[in-house]
């Protein structure tokens, strides 16, 4: 008999770390952060296939991730691919697939609406989309892994800050598979990845020009060639980066009730100096204006 995974639609306000908690006691292993569901797809064995469903109300993009063993997916439309660890599959307007494995199988699963990548994808082409050799996959992977372990213990602003993450990842992932830019130049596809890890982990303290080189498998005199090219620094995106994250969130009522070294904190930056620092160099109004919506 053939087992099933039934995804519900994306919940948003009220009580969301009980809605995960309800998702999970219902037998699927999975979390949610406000639109976005991730789960585990378990494979077993044989040619019995699983079968999930998974926004059926709405346009959306299901990502397949394997973590262990082949993956055949079959979608509603017929449309059979093979997809293994190191790889990611994109199914984009499905409703609803199939997916079996010969010696057993898991995967990360991702349910986004479709407004989380309208930006690089077209609605029109709805073919699904292999990633492979994607230098983002592998760190987003890990973190995955890593809130599918505690998500349900967030609170309200950090499961907002996952989504925003999670979709980041999975648009610079798909850019990767789609091959943006890899044409135009050698050290384009370079900075492309470096810009998405960035975008990635700019809320990371932690994050350096380092840690990008290191992640995209370069050398930090290459990383920095390629920016000085457009005429910036790794660490300069870095701080402009968070210095716009740090903007929309003092333009946002929903944050009304963060100080300034709060949000610098959430943004990426050590204090509240660092991050007005930041913004004056990049020609932001001051906290202060934003706040009085003079900025």
């Amino acid at each position: 008999m053939a087992q099933s995974a039934r995804s519900t639609p994306g919940i948003q306000g009220g009580s969301t770390m009980e809605s995960r908690r309800e998702h999970r006691a219902a037998g699927q292993r999975g979390v949610r952060f406000g639109q976005t569901e991730l789960s585990i797809l378990r494979v077993p064995a044989g040619g019995t296939p699983v079968r999930k469903i998974c926004r059926p109300d709405e346009l959306a993009v299901e990502v397949i991730v394997p973590r262990g063993g082949t993956i055949m997916v079959r979608s509603e439309n017929r449309d059979e691919r093979a997809v293994r660890p190191g790889e990611a599959l994109y199914l984009i307007g499905c409703r609803r697939y199939a997916a079996y494995a010969l010696r057993g199988a898991s995967a990360i699963t991702l349910g986004l609406p479709f407004s989380a990548v309208d930006e690089f994808i077209d609605r029109a082409n709805t073919d699904p989309v292999l990633v492979q050799g994607s230098a983002v996959l592998t760190p987003a992977t890990a973190f995955l892994g890593t809130l599918l372990e505690g998500g349900d213990e967030l609170d309200r602003l950090s499961s907002y800050f996952a989504e925003k993450l999670i979709w980041e990842m999975v648009a610079s992932i798909y850019l990767e598979g789609k091959g943006v830019g890899a044409a135009e130049a050698p050290n384009t596809g370079i900075l492309d990845r470096a810009m998405a890890q960035i975008a990635a982990y700019r809320t990371d303290r932690s994050l350096t020009p380092e840690a990008v080189a290191r992640s995209l498998n370069v050398s930090m005199r290459q990383l920095q060639r390629v920016f000085a090219s457009t005429g910036s620094t790794p660490s300069r995106e870095i701080r402009r980066q968070r210095a716009e994250l740090a903007v929309s969130m003092l333009r946002s009522e929903s944050f009304g009730v963060f100080n300034v070294t709060q949000i610098a904190h959430h943004s990426g930056f050590s204090d509240a100096a660092e991050l007005r620092r930041a913004m004056s160099a990049f020609g932001f109004p001051s906290p202060r204006e934003l706040r009085s919506g003079l900025g």
